[in-house]
């Protein structure tokens, strides 16, 4: 990775968690549902271990620039980063959009902001994407990604299909078959 790779990566990666606590901070609401602690530390530890990560990835370019800060330089945006910093910025703004209108709605309700009809869980498609643009974004040089972020990325959505699933099953019981059955889980026309 460039040092300018470096620095974009973590400055996404403080973006993200940064975001996603203002979520929870601002959006949450008190409930009788808890989450699960294991869960709750799980999101911490991924977190962490994702910014350690792209340290560790960085470290050979922080290791041998004598000065690392003054390594970074405004030039001409790569393929890479005119692909993949758009497609973090969309999928962060869907995110937080969904995030928002989810907690707006009252408890136990279908959401039918347009872009949950056609799929239940559209903000865990948006982290996926999230998660993509910056194993795009962390590329080594010759390669399309970034193995390290996108082994994340596979974790990622494993963890989330399994709770769409269970979303979009609980959404069939709750609000029946009909209105549910043409909506994808996670990805549309695949999952």
């Amino acid at each position: 990775m460039s040092m300018n790779q470096v620095a974009l990566m973590w400055s996404l990666m403080a973006i993200q968690g940064l975001r996603r606590l203002a979520e929870s901070i601002l959006l949450g609401k008190s409930s009788a549902s808890k989450m699960w602690f294991v869960h709750w530390i799980l999101g911490i530890l991924f977190y962490v271990a994702m910014s350690i990560a792209v340290w560790i990835d960085g470290a050979e370019t922080l290791l041998f620039s004598p000065s690392p800060s003054k390594d970074i330089a405004i030039t001409a945006p790569s393929i890479r980063t005119m692909i993949g910093l758009p497609l973090f910025l969309l999928a962060s703004g869907i995110q937080n959009d969904c995030h928002t209108y989810l907690a707006s709605l009252p408890k136990y309700t279908l959401p039918d902001h347009p872009i949950f009809h056609t799929m239940v869980c559209p903000h865990y498609t948006a982290e996926c994407v999230i998660y993509l643009s910056l194993a795009i974004l962390g590329a080594p040089h010759g390669a399309w990604i970034n193995r390290t972020v996108f082994t994340a990325l596979v974790f990622v959505a494993s963890n989330l299909a399994v709770t769409a699933s269970t979303t979009k099953e609980w959404y069939t019981a709750k609000f029946g078959r009909e209105n549910v059955e043409y909506r994808w889980r996670m990805i549309p026309f695949i999952f």
